[in-house]
């Protein structure tokens, strides 16, 4: 039965049909250099016949090509299988000369019929010289100019705005020097600014770009929507950036006698320049239903839950809305409600996205309405204003006079007295009148109370004795903490293992780097911790003397120093030469334990 089972599910997954809807895309770098060999693809999430090439490729040498990979896989999810397919079209293309050039489509056919490409424009510079550093002497000459290769800026998709109009703010890095690592950076406050993050993922991607001609790779750092909330010109504070970057430090001959490039790590602070922005004060001849709106696109709909009710029912409003701009700061829409409508704070709901193009999305206000008299009814018709910015002018939106027709109520009549009713009363209508409580319940002597009784004693004797002993523990707590070298002591096992246990997760991950970092680190922290030494004078001749000191064998030591080695030299060293990281791991937490059986 299993087996028949198993044939009819690979069955119907080779049965299944590629529903997906079918795309053919071109894709390559936007900027290249004269002379720089790129990659140019073509891809279709298909089986596709008779490719068609671009007619043209003016302004690049084709140096290989087409060469055909794909690429499928099967799925099966919740019962249902589906399989993704991809063809790709490849050229190898060559720079020839200066200037922006337009790759034309290119065509292929997919179960008879014909899909087309996109087009590519792809600009070609005349490149900038090689400033990579390749001897000691040019290093030291260069470290002054790593900045010319690396920074920070703030862009601004506009610099002269309207009061409440919102900015687009783009941290970008730009290097042509490999980065290592960030540690630390502020983001500019954006005083003067209501500010909205925009999400961005968490792993930069770095894309070329040509900055005066010369080729950088760019990465988003981070994007934020700015309303300005006062005129004038405000000024933004600069962006800082401490990171770490791979500098050439010369030439060395490897294992095989090749020369090859030694690269060492600098960190380099970088600030941005301050950016300032005109913010302009909004025309005068604001609509009286203007409550500070800015934008474009905005749209207003209202629609009510019911035209005919009884009095003293309830019955909805929802006033809705849209467009791009501002939606948050809007707080209030101006209605004339009927005198007789009892009427309350308006829910407020929002559905608003913030992306690359801004703000967009809606703010619906929901109000509750219980008319209380009898009679036909008109809500008047709902405007709304907004400062358009595409046109620089105010808009009105309205929609139609809304009708409500209240008949007389079954239960309560209001209308026929001038008594009125308020919000309180109608929450606690018909509940003035409390049962008898009929469940069991234990009665005590009017006289009888807890003050100088046993228990009242009892009570403060065990709260003086628990408060002694607290304060004892704290105080004992205190001294601990005081003695710094105890403390670094204490937890010097606690923290190696924390370390080795992030090492046994990029093991898993093989990580090679990561694990290697996580194991140095376990090791020179342990000791540091254990034997009070300094970060800033850790080093294997100090380890060594202090160990000697303590009495530790030659062997141990020589054993916790081979081990760093082994992990320093395979955390460089090429696939294939490292050891085991199983075992590295394995000798490191042997040290760790050794260590922690004599110190």
């Amino acid at each position: 039965m299993k087996k028949l089972i198993y044939i009819l599910s690979a069955l119907s997954i080779l049965g299944t049909e590629v529903s997906a809807q079918i795309t053919f895309k071109a894709s390559s770098n936007k900027v290249v250099e004269i002379g720089e060999n790129f990659r140019l693809n073509f891809t279709v999430n298909a089986n596709g016949s008779n490719f068609k090439p671009p007619s043209s490729f003016a302004g690049f040498r084709v140096l290989a090509g087409p060469s055909t990979s794909t690429s499928s896989s099967y799925q099966w999810i919740n019962g249902k299988a589906s399989q993704s397919i991809s063809n790709t079209y490849s050229y190898i293309l060559q720079a020839t000369r200066e200037g922006k050039f337009t790759i034309p489509t290119a065509k292929i056919t997919v179960d008879g019929k014909e899909y087309t490409s996109n087009s590519l424009t792809i600009e070609v510079v005349k490149g900038s010289a090689n400033t990579d550093i390749a001897t000691e002497k040019d290093a030291q000459q260069n470290t002054g100019n790593i900045k010319d290769r690396i920074f920070v800026r703030i862009a601004l998709n506009k610099t002269k705005v309207y009061l409440g109009e919102q900015i687009i703010a783009t941290i970008k890095i730009y290097t042509k020097v490999g980065l290592r690592a960030f540690n630390d950076f502020k983001f500019p406050a954006y005083t003067g600014f209501w500010s909205q993050d925009i999400e961005t993922p968490s792993q930069i991607s770095l894309q070329r770009e040509n900055i005066k001609g010369t080729i950088y790779n760019v990465g988003v750092l981070r994007k934020t929507i700015l309303f300005p909330q006062r005129s004038g010109k405000i000024k933004i504070d600069p962006f800082e950036l401490d990171c770490i970057v791979q500098q050439k430090a010369g030439k060395r001959r490897n294992f095989f006698g090749e020369l090859v490039d030694v690269y060492k790590d600098v960190e380099v602070q970088l600030v941005s320049n301050p950016r300032t922005v005109t913010v302009m004060p909004l025309p005068v001849g604001k609509p009286a239903s203007f409550s500070g709106a800015v934008g474009t696109d905005f749209k207003l709909s209202a629609n009510i839950d019911r035209n005919k009710i009884k009095n003293n029912e309830s019955l909805t409003l929802k006033v809705k809305i849209s467009g791009n701009g501002n939606l948050k700061l809007i707080d209030k829409i101006n209605i004339d409600f009927p005198q007789t409508f009892e009427v309350y704070d308006p829910k407020i709901k929002e559905n608003i996205s913030n992306t690359a193009a801004g703000a967009r999305g809606t703010k619906t206000f929901e109000y509750l309405l219980i008319p209380r008299e009898q009679g036909d009814y008109v809500i008047p018709a709902i405007k709304f204003s907004y400062f358009d910015v595409n046109s620089k002018s105010y808009k009105t939106l309205s929609v139609k006079d809304i009708p409500v027709k209240v008949e007389k109520g079954d239960a309560v009549d209001l209308s026929s007295t001038s008594i009125s009713v308020s919000k309180e009363d109608i929450r606690t209508l018909g509940a003035d009148i409390r049962f008898i409580k009929q469940n069991k319940f234990e009665l005590k002597p009017i006289d009888k109370t807890f003050f100088g009784s046993l228990s009242f004693y009892l009570y403060y004797l065990i709260s003086l004795f628990l408060f002694i002993v607290f304060v004892f523990f704290m105080r004992n707590k205190i001294k601990q903490n005081a003695n710094a070298v105890l403390m670094r002591n204490k937890r010097a096992n606690k923290i190696s293992k924390k370390r080795l246990k992030m090492a046994a997760a990029y093991m898993k991950q093989n990580n090679k780097e990561e694990f290697y970092n996580e194991i140095i680190h376990a090791l020179w922290g342990y000791l540091s911790d254990k034997l009070n030494i300094p970060v800033s004078e850790l080093s294997r001749e100090t380890v060594k003397e202090t160990l000697q000191k303590h009495k530790v064998q030659e062997e141990t030591i020589s054993n916790f120093l081979k081990v760093i080695d082994d992990c320093e030299f395979a955390k460089y060293a090429p696939a294939g030469e490292s050891s085991s990281l199983k075992e590295d791991y394995q000798r490191a937490s042997e040290i760790i334990n050794k260590f922690e059986e004599i110190l």
